[in-house]
């Protein structure tokens, strides 16, 4: 199944594309994706990870959904999702 990745800001410095399109296996999930993006581009950890899970750094969403409402890493893909990676807005 295809899976769009969408990198923003120093994500897509780290992955030099603004869209990576991934084949994954069906059942996979968010992990299973980042797992294949750290592979190609290691520098990632430090954006995306922090104690082993999720970091605030940047926030994922998938379809729009930010994954903390969903499974977080165990968050479950679809042929045709489009998983975003940007930098967290904050409002004053």
């Amino acid at each position: 199944m295809l899976v769009v990745f969408r990198a923003y800001g120093p994500v897509r410095d780290v992955v030099g594309a603004k869209t990576v399109e991934r084949e994954l296996p069906p059942g996979a999930t968010l992990e299973d994706l980042l797992s294949g993006l750290l592979e190609d581009h290691p520098d990632l950890e430090d954006l995306l990870y922090a104690d082993g899970d999720l970091g605030d750094a940047v926030s994922l969403t998938v379809d729009g959904v930010n994954v903390s409402r969903l499974d977080g890493l165990e968050t479950a893909l679809s042929a045709g999702d489009e998983v975003r990676a940007a930098p967290p807005i904050h409002g004053g």
